[in-house]
C-alpha cells in the first residue's frame, strides 16, 4: 500500500526533481521508503508503506529483465502466493517475498492478459522500455485510485491529484460543472474531476499506449460485474450457505497475509462482525479490534461491537469521536484532494488515526451492503414497491405539488422525490440531486448547472431500465456509490495515516458469487443481507445478528444546532473569504441555517457539511501547493 506518480513524455529527458516533488506530496501514503526511476521519455516516482517483505527487496519502482521492465504498484495482490507458485513452476526465480515482484514478473510475461488473474486492490504503472510501451491499470471495484492529466503531448499520473499539481505549469482551473455535481451528490463521480484537464482511470480498466505518443493511449475494460435477475423466490440452500462461509473465510485468510500485525475495524454490524469472527478463527496471532464511538447514543455502536469482540475472543479498543471533530475539516479537505461531502469520512479518519498508533494493516466490513443488498434503501424500495410503481403514473402531478409545498419543508422533499420518473425515488432514496434546498443555497451562476448535476446518477440508472428495482439499485451502487464515495473515503482516510485497509467482502470471488444469486435470496421486505445474517446466527451474538443497520453515521443535525456548529457555519460560509468564493449564496445559506436551527422542519446538517468541505477544499487546493501535516496520531486520545 503506497503512493505512485509518473509521466510519459517523449520531450522530457530529465524530470527527476519534478518526480521527487510529486512523490513527496504522497509521503503520507508511504513513509518508509522513496524511489525514482527514469528512462527515455518516462519516469516513475514512489512512496512505500512496507507491509510485505520489509527488506530492500521490496523497494520501488522495481525493475526486471536487465532494465527492460519497470513497475510502480500501489495496493496488494492477495493471491500472490498462488501466482508465485505458478510462476516458479514455469521456471521463474524470485529475489524477495513481495507481491510487487510477483506482479512485475507476471506483467513481463503476459502484459494486460495478467489482469484477470489478480485478486486484489491495485493501481499500477508498468513500462516496457524495449517495446516502448506503457500500461496503467486499476483493480476491478476501484479500491485504489489512479488520476491522470494530459496536455502538451505528455501524460502524467498519480495516486492523488495533489501530486499532479506539482507538474510544471499544471493549471488549477475549477470545473463549475464538477462543483454542481459535488453539491448534488456529495462526491465526484468517476467521469468528473474538480480541475479541468484531470481525469480518473475507471475501475476494472487499463490504459495501454506508446511511450512515443502517450496522449493516443487507449482505455479499455477487462472485467464487468453481471448481476442475476433470476425471479426465483427462495433462501440459500445448504450447499450455497457452505460456499458462502468457505469463500468468506478464505477471503479473510488471504488478507491476513502480512509481515506486520493485522487488526480489524469493528462496528456493531454483521459485516465487520463476520470478518472479525473469521479472523479470530484463522491461524496465527489474534488481531486487535478497533471501534469508533459517539457520545450521542442513537449513533453509537460500541456496546454491540464490544459484544462481538468478546464473543469471538478479540482484544477490543474504542476511540471516541467528539463534537470537536468539526475541527478536522481542514485535515479532511487536504487529504481528500477533491471536495468530498460524505460525513462518515470524519469517523473513518478518526478511526484510522487511532489505528496508526497500534498497527498498519486492518480488515474492514466494506462491500457487504452492495453484494448482499444491505442498504436500508433496498429494503424500503422493496417494501413500498407498489407505491413506487404507482407514483410513476402521477409523477408530473407530484412535481407540481412539490412546487406548491412549503419551501424547504420535509413535504416538499418527499413529493419531489416521489415525482421522479422511472422509479427514480429508488435510485435517489437517501439523497435528491435536484433538491429544492440546493437551488436555494448555490450561487446564482451555478444554478443553471444544477439541471444536469445529477446526470451521472440518472445515466447509470437508465442503463438497467426494465430490470428489478433491487438489481438496479445494486448495479447503481457498484458503478457509482461504492467506487466514488465509499472506497474514496476509506482510501484517503487510511492513507492519511499510513494505514492499509483490506476488505474481504470485496473479494472478487465473493462479489461474483453473490451476483449469481436470485435477488430474493438476498433480502425481503423486512431486512437485507439474509445470507450474511444466516451465517451471523452461528458466529455472532444474537443482539448483533438481529440488530438494525445504523451505518457509520455522524450526528451532524445535532452538531449544527449547537452554538459551536452554528458559529463555524457563520465563520466559514457567511463571513470572510468563504462568502466571496462564488459557490453559494449567503442569504440562502443563512436561510437554511435558520430552518435547521429551529429543529421543527428539515434537518440540513449534510448540506451544511458539504458546503463547509467545499470551502475548506477551495482554500487549500486552489493556492500554490503546500503540505499540511496531519495531527499527531495520538491526538484522539479518548481511546479506552
Amino acid at each position: 500500500m503506497c503512493g505512485l506518480c509518473g509521466y510519459i513524455d517523449p520531450w522530457h529527458k530529465d524530470s527527476r526533481d519534478v518526480l521527487v516533488r510529486m512523490a513527496d506530496l504522497l509521503r503520507h501514503r508511504g513513509p518508509d521508503d522513496a524511489g525514482v526511476e527514469q528512462g527515455e521519455g518516462w519516469g516513475l516516482g514512489f512512496r512505500r508503506l512496507a507491509i510485505l517483505d520489509l527488506s530492500p527487496n521490496g523497494h520501488q519502482p522495481m525493475s526486471y529483465g536487465d532494465g527492460r521492465f519497470h513497475l510502480a504498484f500501489n495496493g496488494e495482490i492477495y493471491n500472490h502466493v498462488e501466482l508465485r507458485r505458478d510462476l516458479e513452476a514455469e521456471g521463474e526465480r524470485f529475489r524477495g517475498g513481495s507481491d510487487t515482484e510477483v506482479l512485475l514478473r507476471l506483467l513481463a510475461q503476459r502484459g494486460e492478459a495478467a489482469l484477470p488473474l489478480l485478486n486484489g486492490m491495485f493501481a499500477f504503472a508498468f513500462i516496457d522500455a524495449e517495446r516502448r510501451t506503457f500500461l496503467l491499470a486499476r483493480d476491478r471495484l476501484g479500491v485504489k485510485p489512479l488520476y491522470y492529466a494530459t496536455g502538451g503531448g505528455s501524460l502524467r499520473f498519480a495516486s492523488e491529484p495533489k501530486a499532479l499539481l506539482a507538474w510544471p505549469g499544471e493549471r488549477r482551473e475549477i470545473d463549475d460543472e464538477a462543483v454542481a455535481c459535488y453539491l448534488a451528490l456529495g462526491y465526484l463521480p468517476g467521469e468528473t474531476a474538480i480541475f479541468r484537464g484531470h481525469a480518473k482511470l475507471p475501475p476494472a480498466h487499463f490504459m495501454v499506449g506508446s511511450l512515443e505518443a502517450p496522449c493516443a493511449a487507449r482505455t479499455r475494460p477487462y472485467w464487468d460485474l453481471s448481476l442475476s435477475d433470476n425471479p426465483d423466490r427462495r433462501s440459500l440452500i445448504l450447499r450455497e450457505a457452505e460456499e458462502l462461509e468457505h469463500l468468506l473465510r478464505d477471503a479473510v485468510r488471504i488478507r491476513l497475509r502480512s509481515d506486520v500485525p493485522v487488526g480489524v475495524f469493528l462496528s456493531g454490524g454483521v459485516d465487520s462482525g463476520l470478518v472479525a469472527a473469521c479472523a479470530a478463527d484463522a491461524p496465527g496471532p489474534r488481531p486487535l479490534a478497533l471501534t469508533v464511538g459517539f457520545a450521542e447514543g442513537d449513533t453509537d455502536e460500541t456496546d454491540l461491537a464490544r459484544a462481538t469482540a468478546g464473543h469471538v475472543g478479540l482484544d477490543h479498543r474504542v476511540v471516541t469521536q467528539p463534537v470537536e471533530g468539526l475541527d478536522r475539516l481542514d485535515d479532511l479537505a487536504w487529504f481528500f484532494d477533491e471536495p468530498f461531502g460524505d460525513p462518515s469520512a470524519l469517523p473513518t479518519f478518526t478511526l484510522c488515526e487511532a489505528a496508526a498508533t497500534v498497527g498498519r494493516v486492518f480488515l474492514s466490513g466494506d462491500g457487504g451492503d452492495e453484494a448482499f443488498a444491505g442498504y436500508r434503501r433496498y429494503v424500503e424500495a422493496l417494501r413500498h414497491r407498489h407505491l413506487i410503481g404507482a407514483a410513476r403514473f402521477v409523477a408530473p402531478a407530484l412535481r407540481v405539488a412539490a412546487g406548491l409545498a412549503p419551501a424547504l419543508s420535509p413535504l416538499q422533499a418527499r413529493l419531489a422525490k416521489l415525482g421522479l420518473p422511472d422509479r427514480g425515488c429508488a435510485a435517489a432514496f437517501d439523497e435528491l440531486p435536484a433538491d429544492p434546498a440546493l437551488a436555494a443555497v448555490v450561487h446564482p451562476r451555478l444554478r443553471p448547472l444544477l439541471a444536469e448535476a445529477g446526470a451521472p446518477l440518472w445515466e447509470r440508472w437508465a442503463r438497467s431500465r426494465g430490470r428489478s428495482t433491487t438489481l438496479r439499485q445494486q448495479d447503481l451502487d457498484y458503478r457509482l456509490y461504492l467506487p466514488d464515495d465509499v472506497l474514496v473515503k476509506v482510501d484517503r482516510a487510511s492513507m492519511a495515516h499510513s494505514v492499509e485497509v483490506r476488505s474481504p467482502l470485496l473479494d472478487v470471488r465473493l462479489v461474483e458469487w453473490a451476483a449469481r444469486l436470485p435477488r430474493a435470496a438476498l433480502l425481503d421486505a423486512h431486512e437485507g443481507k439474509l445470507p450474511l445474517r444466516a451465517l451471523g446466527r452461528r458466529l455472532l451474538p444474537e443482539a448483533v445478528e438481529r440488530g438494525a443497520k445504523r451505518g457509520f453515521g455522524v450526528p451532524l443535525d445535532a452538531w449544527f444546532r449547537e452554538p459551536r456548529g452554528r458559529a463555524l457555519v457563520w465563520e466559514r460560509l457567511l463571513d470572510g473569504h468563504g462568502a466571496d468564493l462564488g459557490h453559494w449564496d449567503r442569504r440562502g445559506v443563512g436561510r437554511i441555517l435558520d430552518v435547521h436551527g429551529s429543529g421543527t422542519g428539515r434537518g440540513f446538517g449534510v448540506l451544511l457539511w458539504r458546503l463547509l468541505m467545499l470551502e475548506a477544499w477551495t482554500r487549500q487546493h486552489t493556492a500554490p501547493m503546500r503540505p499540511v501535516e496531519p495531527r499527531p496520531a495520538s491526538a484522539p486520545a479518548n481511546a479506552a
